[in-house]
């Protein structure tokens, strides 16, 4: 009789959390979520934060899907440290006290920070984290190779589909009229859809063997053939143009601004940066070792992102 594998996944009710949930499902996995606010027969209720409550939460289960995390490109450094990396050793901590042997870690692309150059981001690139988040991911990894236990990580660069939070930042700009390129718009980005994100998650599990990093993405592309894209089918065009060092002053004013005013800033340096610079991530580490290709490509990304 074939028994499915028992998995939890914590922040499994956020925004790549339903794709990790779905795409489990889809390949027979008995999946359940740990949440603050979810509901459901398969949601167990708790908080990555509580490590006392975590470790009687976490009874039982065979394999970890550690998703849940803060994640914002702005915000008070103490909060991030809190969910992101204590929370994490949280988790790591309940899995050894349950004798769970294997931990599949949402990471971040944003450990390597943004170099502006054309040369290609592997994983052993240097880490240069810009902000308190990706400073958070990165501490986050070496939380968890602290202890004996495998873990394989997923670094995904900037997440982009349909309802997520960047992506309603990026259409609502280019709709309303506000969106300015940074620069002449030909600098490149690397962009994952979150079904792929899900999809590199859950092959780790299966095929990591040591315990390794793998980058993960869906393409590359200028910023200007996204915006593009976005623009033609909103019927809309970009026409407006922004000096690289006066966007990045600007985004600098708006996050001191916000700090004072307790407010989300207009602008933040990751943005700014994101928009900005060259930054090409690359996957063949996850295509060779764990057979990822990625589902969607610009055109596929695009459709998605307004479809919702």
């Amino acid at each position: 009789m074939f028994f499915a594998m028992k998995v939890l996944v914590t922040g499994g009710s956020g925004y790549i959390g339903r794709y990790i949930v779905k795409e489990l499902e889809e390949n027979g996995y008995d999946v359940y979520i740990l949440s603050r606010r979810g509901k459901g027969k398969n949601v167990v209720r708790g908080d990555i934060r509580d490590a006392k409550a975590l470790v009687k939460l976490m009874k039982g289960y065979d394999a970890v899907f550690h998703n849940a995390a803060l994640a914002l490109d702005w915000g008070r450094k103490k909060e991030f440290y809190e969910t992101n990396v204590r929370g994490t050793e949280n988790v790591a901590k309940a899995c050894i006290e349950n004798g769970i042997e294997r931990i599949v870690y949402t990471s971040s692309a944003g450990i390597y920070g943004f170099p502006n150059s054309m040369e290609v981001i592997t994983e052993d690139s240097p880490k240069k984290p810009l902000n308190a988040y990706q400073k958070s991911k990165w501490m986050g990894e070496m939380v968890l190779k602290k202890y004996d236990i495998k873990v394989s990580i997923v670094r995904p660069p900037l997440v982009l589909g349909g309802n997520g939070r960047a992506t309603r930042i990026l259409v609502s700009s280019i709709k309303n009229g506000s969106f300015s390129y940074i620069g002449d718009g030909n600098s490149y980005i690397t962009i994952v859809h979150p079904a792929d994100v899900a999809k590199c998650l859950r092959l780790a599990l299966e095929k990591d063997k040591k315990g390794e990093a793998f980058n993960v993405a869906s393409f590359s592309c200028r910023i200007k053939e996204m915006v593009e894209a976005i623009a033609e089918k909103l019927g809309v065009k970009v026409e407006k143009h922004v000096s690289y060092y006066a966007a990045y002053l600007f985004a600098i004013l708006s996050e001191i601004f916000a700090s004072i005013s307790k407010k989300e800033p207009k602008i933040t340096r990751f943005r700014v940066k994101s928009l900005g610079t060259n930054r090409i991530i690359s996957f063949e580490k996850a295509k060779k070792k764990l057979g990822y290709k990625p589902s969607y490509n610009l055109e596929k990304v695009v459709e998605d992102m307004l479809a919702q």
